[in-house]
């Protein structure tokens, strides 16, 4: 099965009025909140606030003037920004860290990158599997009008592509 997200990732609290304005997924693992990155919502937004989305990072697909402005937005001091795109236990991950909007690591394992941040490992589960990163598996998911898989988890704000009203 293949697991392919871009995700920014902090301790709680983060603001939902924030989560909510800019119709983002989040979902909340323990102490942490998992802010699930689409790309049709990274463009809307890059468009409509006049933010970049070109990345700075060739390793992460939204490490980005918006991403930061969200990061901030939502009160994150301290996040990450990960990446996987694997099928099969074949393919990438990579992870950066962030204090303040400063790149502290840049493209280490995600299990370097959320240890640094803060997550604990559980029992015999790594930090990926301890914030279930595995559980989310494809951005767009849960970004869906009809079927989106956030709506059937009691952790998770479901995000939306939003559309300009004419």
């Amino acid at each position: 099965m293949g697991h392919n997200i871009c995700a920014l990732i902090s301790r709680k609290p983060i603001d939902e009025n924030v989560i909510k304005k800019f119709q983002l997924a989040v979902a909340f693992e323990d102490e942490f909140a998992i802010v699930i990155l689409e790309m049709d919502s990274i463009f809307y937004w890059s468009r409509k606030l006049n933010l970049s989305f070109e990345s700075q990072n060739d390793k992460i697909d939204w490490a980005c003037e918006l991403v930061y402005h969200f990061a901030n937005e939502l009160g994150m001091e301290r996040y990450a920004i990960i990446q996987t795109d694997y099928f099969a236990g074949i393919g990438e991950q990579s992870a950066s860290l962030y204090e303040k909007g400063n790149l502290i690591i840049e493209n280490k394992s995600i299990n370097d990158v959320l240890k640094e941040l803060g997550v604990k490992r559980k029992h015999f589960a790594d930090e990926f599997d301890t914030l279930n990163l595995g559980e989310y598996r494809a951005t767009e998911y849960y970004y869906w009008d009809n079927h989106n898989f956030a709506d059937k988890k009691t952790n998770m704000i479901a995000g939306r592509i939003p559309k300009d009203s004419s």
